[in-house]
This record gives structure tokens, sequence and C-alpha cells, in this order.
């Protein structure tokens, strides 16, 4: 959105022998955001999208951007996020560019500390997923590019180590998985307000190093030498990855029914604190009263409320210190809210944190949300 994806698409589109180049960018999404698997199967980005098409037997493209700025106080319209299942289908590719921004950070609730093994089986859910989507049949790729965030300033040094050590483990030998912190220094010269999304000339830097490495490596071997990914790795093409998490409903086996008293309410990010997204979460704890139904063993309980939902601002008045609720609540691993930037001071990291039921199909582009 900041003019990376832009620029890598000019540089491909100038490399000799290519023959037509597809650019896709949809602000604020994971992996999980370009399968059509539920619950991302309708999702839609909010905060931007950008599109770059070669068209048939031409080399002209046609081009479609709504991102913020493009008219005063204007923001971006909904648009489908493009699924790799239809992509593949309909373009028949053989190089597959995958940039991911710093969404899968927020499954670090303290956004300092790693648990490997419980880290892992969540960051495994959002990845595998798409890597087996990507190599196997119909897909024909014969290379795949894994273009890991720049540094962001908002998470440690463990987290992003972490998440790009997970990715190549996900991916092994299937995939180039290129960590942009080598690429580029931080901080950088125009950076936003949360750390970690820049422009300028430090974009196009790390957009022409990061090309400097694809040709480069694109140029080693003709890629038609090369077999499918599906035929030189048939054990990540025939594996099956975890099955999607439908949302719940009350009467979920999943659903947690909780009387419980609140107890701590964290402030909600600004605004400025979480754009270009349109999305954020405030988390608050509860003392566990009575377990009315399902299972939670927890004395505690932190539930991440939607603080706003298409940059509007959720009324949170009805929550009130010493007050008693009951709760309906599903886990928030899982859910398309799993990834959305949230604010939690609680300092309770080995709670799991939970989203009522009537919250989680809020989320926007979901089937019962509004």
């Amino acid at each position: 959105m900041c003019g990376f994806g832009k620029r890598l698409d000019e540089h491909f589109r100038r490399l000799p022998g290519v023959k037509a180049v597809y650019t896709f960018m949809a602000c604020g999404t994971q992996p999980l955001s370009w399968l059509k698997e539920r619950p991302y199967a309708n999702v839609k980005t909010r905060c931007g999208f950008w599109s770059i098409e070669s068209g048939p037997y031409s080399p002209q493209f046609r081009e479609l951007k709504d991102v913020y700025g493009m008219r005063r106080g204007s923001v971006p319209t909904a648009h489908p996020v493009p699924k790799l299942e239809e992509l593949i289908a309909n373009t028949g590719p053989d190089v597959l560019v995958m940039q991911t921004g710093g969404n899968l950070f927020d499954l670090f609730p303290d956004h300092k500390t790693v648990r490997p093994d419980r880290d892992a089986a969540a960051l495994r859910e959002y990845i595998f997923p798409f890597v087996v989507k990507a190599i196997s049949p119909p897909s024909l790729l014969k290379k795949i590019y894994w273009i890991a965030s720049p540094t962001s300033g908002r998470v440690s040094k463990a987290v992003q180590d972490f998440v790009v050590d997970q990715v190549r483990a996900q991916f092994g030998a299937a995939a180039m998985v290129i960590d942009s912190r080598a690429l580029i220094s931080y901080p950088y010269r125009h950076m936003e307000p949360d750390h970690e999304h820049f422009v300028g000339e430090d974009m196009d830097r790390w957009a022409d190093n990061v090309f400097g490495i694809l040709s480069g490596d694109l140029a080693a071997k003709p890629l038609a030498s090369l077999k499918p990914l599906s035929e030189a790795f048939p054990q990540i093409a025939e594996a099956n990855p975890p099955g999607p998490v439908a949302p719940a409903d009350a009467s979920d086996e999943r659903v947690v029914n909780l009387s419980a008293r609140l107890v701590f309410k964290s402030k909600p990010m600004s605004v400025e604190e979480f754009l270009p997204y349109q999305e954020s979460l405030v988390g608050y704890v509860y003392d566990v009263r009575k377990v009315l139904g399902g299972r939670y063993n927890e004395s505690q309980v932190l539930v991440m409320h939607p603080a706003y939902i298409g940059l509007r601002k959720q009324s949170l008045r009805k929550y009130k210190i010493g007050k008693a609720y009951r709760l309906k609540l599903h886990q928030l691993e899982g859910t398309p809210w799993n990834t959305v930037k949230r604010k939690d001071d609680s300092g309770l990291i080995n709670l799991e944190p939970y989203i009522q039921v009537e919250d989680e199909n809020k989320y926007p582009g979901t089937s019962r949300s509004n």
C-alpha cells in the first residue's frame, strides 16, 4: 500500500522473459485472508486495495487503486480480498511473491514474549494452509518467495525472529523466505505513528533490494528446467492443514457461559495508533464468579471487546468496574479478530483471550456482520 508492491511490479514488468504480472495489494490482511475457506471466504479489505493486472496478449495493464490520501478526507471503500485458489486457476503463474505485513505480530499478547510451543501452533494455523494451497494441484508454481516484514518498532526482536523462523519451518525448501530487516535500516525516514508503516525513499530502497535478490535467484536456473512445486514437494501438496473454524453461536460446544465481575479495563488505542487499519480491540479482565456452561478453569478471564469497527468508536459505557455480567464467550484464536490490532494493559499474557459471541460476528465482511 505504501509503494512496495507498485515498485516491485514495475521491476518485474521490465524483466526480460516475463510475459505477464499480476499484483494485488490488500491492506489489513494475513495469509488466511487470501484463501476461500471460512471464516475468510467473503472477507473484504476496508483500509486500502490496489491491483495491477496484465492484459491478455498485451504489454498494457489495468490498474485499480483505492487507498488513503487519494482525496482529502476520503477513506477507501470495501473490496473483496482476491483468493489464491482463483488467482492460480485463472492466471497459471510460474512465480508467486507473497509479502506479509505485521498483522501476525498481534498473535503475541504483549508484543514482547514468545511462548514457543503455543505460538508456533498459532502461527502454523495461519501459514500452513496457505503453503498447501499454493503448492497443491492445480498449482503449477515453480518458485515461491515469501517477503517477511522489515523491522517493526512496536514488537520485540524476539517476536520478529520467531515469526520469520516459523515461516521458514512451514515452507522448508519449498520457498525462499527473505528477512527484510537485513535490507533496510530502522528507524525509517518517513515513519507512521505505529512505528511500522513507512513511505518514501526507504520503501523504494526496500523494494529494489528485494528485487535484486529475486532476480538473481530467477537468473540462476531457467524456470523451464524446474518441476512444479507440487511434484518437487509432494509431501506438502498432499498434507491436510487444520480445518477452518466456523463462527460460534450460542449453542456451540466451544462457547463458554460465565457469570463474571469486571475488575480491569485497558484504555483503547487511539485511531492514530492503529491506522491505516479500521478495527481495534481492547482488553477487559473479569473475575469469574460461576461457570454457567461449557468448560473454563481459570479464576479470571480476559475478554477482547471491539473498540473500533470501520473507524467508528464502539460504545463500551455499559461495562463498569465492579459490575457483574453474564458473558457468552469464544476463544479469540481461530476468529478473524485474532490478528486485529489490540490493546491489553493487564499483563496477563498467560490468559487465553476470549471474545463475546455477539462481537465475534461483528467482524466486517463475515456473513453475520452488519
